[in-house]
């Protein structure tokens, strides 16, 4: 757990986490599944506060547990963990907390995260169930990788997605976006269409405006927090099928991620029952 010095907002996202692993591992105890918890990003661990690419300054430290640790506390928990990181600096750490459980069933590997998801979903069978937890550093998550999570149709999904991102990398005015950042916001948004999808023409000036001097280069702007949240929306909806409304998580009132629910499962029974459960945890942090 990368962000464990964020304030209130990752507290926000430990306790939706918490909640619904709970909820999820007492529902299906019992009925013949191998329940697995899996964890892409799971850095260290630990609370080791460090700086992060988006954030200007770094925010106080709270005293609560990093989600490794809550996901290993759970009851009555799952049948196995899998904790990866790329980071070689976090898995010796990872080694250690596993060392605190020796009665559990822990995986550790040292992955990026776009290998793993695919690797851990095809070894899936029809006796496995999974809630997977994606919450990247930046932008390294690939949309594609969303794609196995969906195919496995035995996984549910927390997402963090990281908003405040996409709007640093898409500027207001469509024509100051900077061309390095293209190839990253098409992987991150698994479309090239993203540019005519996030910028709208801007409104003219009112007829006969002596100032009206639109540049044709200089026509559109992207669109604001609340759109970009649909957007991304509907595009998660393409793939899964069900979608929570995303938590919308801040720092002193800038939009930061959203943090999102979906699931893989195409039973309509199963993914009711995750909508009844999750709309009570997510209203309970507004």
């Amino acid at each position: 757990m990368r962000h464990s010095f964020g304030g209130p907002w990752t507290r926000k996202k430990l306790e939706v986490l918490e909640k619904y692993l709970k909820f999820y591992s007492t529902a299906l105890r019992n009925k013949s599944f191998t329940l697995h918890y899996v964890d892409a990003f799971a850095g260290t661990g630990s609370q080791d506060p460090k700086e992060i690419e988006f954030q200007e300054q770094m925010l106080p430290s709270e005293d609560f547990q990093g989600s490794v640790r809550i996901a290993l506390d759970v009851n009555p928990g799952f049948h196995q963990y899998h904790f990866n990181d790329l980071n070689p600096e976090y898995i010796t750490p990872l080694k250690q907390i596993r060392e605190e459980y020796p009665h559990k069933t822990i995986h550790i590997t040292q992955k990026d995260a776009n290998i793993f998801v695919p690797e851990f979903c095809n070894t899936l069978s029809s006796t496995d169930r999974a809630v997977l937890f994606l919450d990247p550093y930046n932008t390294e998550l690939d949309w594609r990788t969303l794609q196995h999570v969906t195919k496995s149709q035995k996984v549910d999904l927390w997402l963090l997605f990281p908003i405040s991102v996409i709007a640093r990398m898409t500027p207001r005015d469509g024509a100051k976006i900077r061309p390095e950042w293209e190839k990253t916001l098409t992987r991150l948004l698994g479309t090239g269409d993203w540019k005519d999808a996030l910028y709208k023409p801007k409104q003219k000036p009112p007829t006969g405006d002596l100032f009206n001097s639109t540049d044709p280069d200089d026509a559109t702007e992207r669109l604001n927090i609340q759109e970009l949240e649909e957007w991304v929306t509907k595009r998660l909806k393409q793939s899964f099928n069900y979608v929570a409304k995303p938590l919308m998580l801040y720092n002193n009132n800038r939009p930061l991620f959203l943090f999102y629910f979906a699931v893989s499962n195409p039973n309509e029974k199963a993914w009711r029952l995750a909508d009844k459960v999750v709309q009570d945890i997510l209203k309970k942090q507004h």
